[in-house]
C-alpha cells in the first residue's frame, strides 16, 4: 500500500473527468458501456491500493481486460452488442489500470512521468473523439465511441504526414481539442507527483513526518550552560556570543511552495488563453520581459562587498 495516498487522490480527478464527459456525450441506454468503464475503474483501483496482492490475479485479471478490449475489434464486432459496448467501456477507462504507477515510491522518475503522461494523453484521445461525427448510423453507444476515436487516430496521422510532406494538413484533432477543466486537472496530478519528490525522507526512501504548521517556539529558553558549569571567564564570553538555538519555522518540505505556486500560475495561464487569448498573449510577453530583467538584476548584484572578498 502507497503512503502516499493524496497524490493517488490528486491523479484521480483527470481520468475520472475524461470518463464523465464521453459517458455524457455518447449517452447511457446501452447499460453495458458505462458498465466496462466502472470495471476497469474497480480493478485499477483495487489493484493501486493494495487491495489485490497477488500477481498472479493483478496481471492475469489486466490481460483479460486487455483482451476484452481488442477482442471486438479484432473480430470486426465492435458496432453493436453488449459485449462490444463493454469492451469500449473497458477501453473507456484503460487509463486506470496503469495510473497507480504514477504514485508508486517505488518508481523511478521517469516511470511515474510516463505512467501519469500516458493516462493524460488517453484523456486528450477521448475528448477529441467528442467533436467527431461517427461514420455510419445504427451504431450503439460503445460503436460510436469506438469509431469516434478511430476517426480522430485516422485524421491525425494524415495530419501528421502532411506536416512531414510540406502540405497543408485538413485537420489536427488532438490540436484543437483544449479543455481548461482537463488541464486543470493534469496540473494538479504532474504538482502532486513532483511535490511527492521533495517531501522528507531518510536516506533508505523511509517518509519523514512533516506538517503544514510549523512546531510551537518555547516560551522560554532552557538556561545556559555557562552559568551551571565551571567555565572560565573567557570560555563564558565565548558561549554567551554564540548563536542563540531556535527550532525550525516549519517542517513543510523545501520547495514545496513553489511548486504549488507554479502549478496555480500554469493553470491560470491556460484558463486566461482560453477565455482571453490576446490578454494571455500580452501577460505572457511581459511575464518574459519581467523573468529576463529580474534574471539579469541578480546576476549583476555583488554577494559581497567590493573588497570584502577575503574577510
Amino acid at each position: 500500500m502507497n503512503d502516499r495516498w493524496w497524490v493517488a487522490a490528486l491523479t484521480y480527478p483527470a481520468p475520472l473527468y475524461v470518463g464523465g464527459a464521453v459517458l455524457a456525450h455518447f449517452g447511457v441506454s446501452e447499460g453495458a458501456f458505462p458498465l466496462g468503464f466502472l470495471l476497469s475503474v474497480a480493478f485499477g483501483s483495487l489493484t493501486g491500493f493494495g487491495v489485490l496482492r497477488n500477481p498472479r490475479v493483478v496481471w492475469g485479471g489486466r490481460l483479460l481486460l486487455i483482451v476484452l478490449m481488442v477482442m471486438p475489434i479484432a473480430a470486426n464486432a465492435w458496432e453493436s452488442g453488449p459485449v462490444a459496448d463493454l469492451s469500449a467501456g473497458a477501453l473507456l477507462g484503460a487509463p486506470f489500470l496503469w495510473i497507480e504507477y504514477a504514485w508508486r515510491d517505488s518508481e523511478t522518475p521517469g516511470a511515474r512521468v510516463v505512467a501519469l503522461q500516458a493516462a493524460l494523453f488517453s484523456g486528450v484521445l477521448a475528448l477529441a473523439s467528442l467533436g467527431t461525427v461517427p461514420s455510419a448510423g445504427g451504431l450503439s453507444v460503445g460503436g460510436q465511441f469506438v469509431d469516434c476515436l478511430g476517426r480522430v487516430l485516422g485524421a491525425q496521422d494524415l495530419g501528421i504526414a502532411s506536416l512531414l510532406t510540406s502540405a497543408a494538413p485538413n485537420s489536427l484533432p488532438l490540436e484543437s481539442t483544449l479543455d481548461v477543466v482537463f488541464v486543470a486537472f493534469g496540473g494538479l496530478a504532474l504538482a502532486a507527483i513532483v511535490a511527492s519528490w521533495v517531501v522528507p525522507r531518510t536516506a533508505l526512501g523511509e517518509p519523514l513526518p512533516w506538517s503544514w504548521v510549523g512546531p510551537r517556539r518555547p516560551s522560554r529558553l532552557p538556561p545556559s550552560p555557562a552559568d551551571e558549569l565551571p567555565l572560565r571567564p573567557g570560555q563564558r564570553e565565548a558561549l554567551a556570543s554564540r548563536t542563540v538555538p531556535t527550532p525550525p519555522e516549519r517542517m513543510a518540505a523545501a520547495g514545496f511552495p513553489s511548486i504549488v505556486i507554479s502549478a496555480l500560475l500554469v493553470i491560470g495561464f491556460v484558463a486566461l488563453a482560453e477565455l482571453a487569448p490576446t490578454v494571455a498573449l500580452l501577460v505572457l510577453v511581459l511575464g518574459i520581459l519581467g523573468a529576463l530583467g529580474a534574471v539579469s538584476a541578480i546576476l549583476h548584484r555583488r554577494l559581497v562587498p567590493l573588497g570584502h572578498l577575503g574577510t
